[in-house]
């Protein structure tokens, strides 16, 4: 009786025990191609391999008027632009670098959720048919977090396909507008663009837990281009990439707010931002979302300095 109840109580704790040594579960969504600022905040997250779980790393189209009109975004020509492989392919560049290359790292939507004039019609993609096999696999209890720092095509499309999920994740984005004194929304901002018919989706699905850096909170995070340069060693592969986005992409900017860094800082370290329950747009489906009001943006940019030098150690 004794070493049956022994037994009992030693199977009881190796299971607590392995359902709190379990790392945190985090699909990464970017569009990487776009601009600079996406390598900080994807090299960030590689760095914490140790304490989460990188379950995905996908990409997500920057479409926009601009393509149709001007020869060149950034770097690239825009005839016969496909920004998805172009930020598919620099998610593996960085990939490589890190050699993490075994993480999933999936092909997201070359398109907006449904059209021009709106409509939610999903695009699937290998990233949807995959992100939805991560969570349906998840335990009792368990939540995946998706960071998205672009468009939000993929993650509203999974959801719309397989709408089971939504309460299975959790969400945290950078984009829109939100002035937090007079309480209103404006979705007159680049990664809203990029997709208005997936973000009014996500917001009309009161299903979703979604915590939003908006541009106002995130715009003081700036990094000098000199300074940057010196902090960064090219004789190691990543710190190498990062430079040379900085070089391709803006390489007259002196100065850059590196805005998806932001959103992943305060996901790391809640402490360095202040957090909102406010009421999501009039014009949406009515209940509370999460929105940062507010960030520490010396200490957010003192751990991102910091915690790459220490991940050289590691290397």
């Amino acid at each position: 009786m004794i070493i049956r109840t022994l037994t009992i109580l030693f199977l009881s704790f190796f299971i607590i025990f392995d359902t709190f040594a379990q790392k945190q579960k985090i699909w990464f969504d970017t569009d990487m191609g776009n601009e600079m600022d996406d390598i900080f905040a994807l090299s960030r997250i590689l760095m914490e391999t140790d304490k989460y779980d990188i379950v995905g790393v996908s990409s997500a189209h920057f479409n926009n008027a601009d393509l149709l009109v001007f020869d060149k975004w950034n770097q690239y020509p825009t005839k016969g632009i496909n920004t998805v492989k172009i930020s598919q392919e620099e998610n593996e560049k960085l990939l490589q670098a890190f050699g993490m290359m075994k993480i999933p790292h999936p092909m997201g939507a070359d398109r907006q959720m449904g059209r021009s004039w709106g409509e939610y019609t999903p695009r699937p993609s290998d990233m949807t048919k995959q992100l939805i096999e991560v969570v349906q696999k998840l335990a009792d209890g368990e939540k995946l977090d998706v960071i998205f720092i672009g468009a939000a095509t993929n993650i509203a499309s999974a959801i719309a396909i397989e709408p089971n999920i939504a309460k299975k994740m959790r969400l945290f984005c950078m984009g829109g507008k939100y002035n937090a004194k007079d309480k209103i929304w404006n979705k007159d901002e680049f990664n809203v663009r990029g997709d208005l018919n997936a973000v009014n989706y996500l917001f009309n699905n009161q299903d979703v837990e979604w915590y939003i850096m908006p541009v106002e909170t995130c715009v003081v995070l700036t990094f000098d281009r000199e300074d940057t340069y010196s902090r960064l060693d090219s004789k190691y592969p990543i710190e190498k990439l990062i430079k040379q986005r900085w070089i391709e992409s803006n390489p007259d900017d002196k100065t850059r707010v590196i805005w998806d860094l932001a959103s992943v800082e305060a996901y790391l370290s809640p402490d360095m931002a202040k957090v909102k329950s406010v009421k999501t747009p009039p014009e949406n489906h009515q209940h509370t979302v999460n929105v940062y009001v507010k960030i520490d943006k010396e200490a957010m940019f003192n751990r991102f300095w910091g915690t790459l030098r220490a991940y050289r150690g590691k290397k």
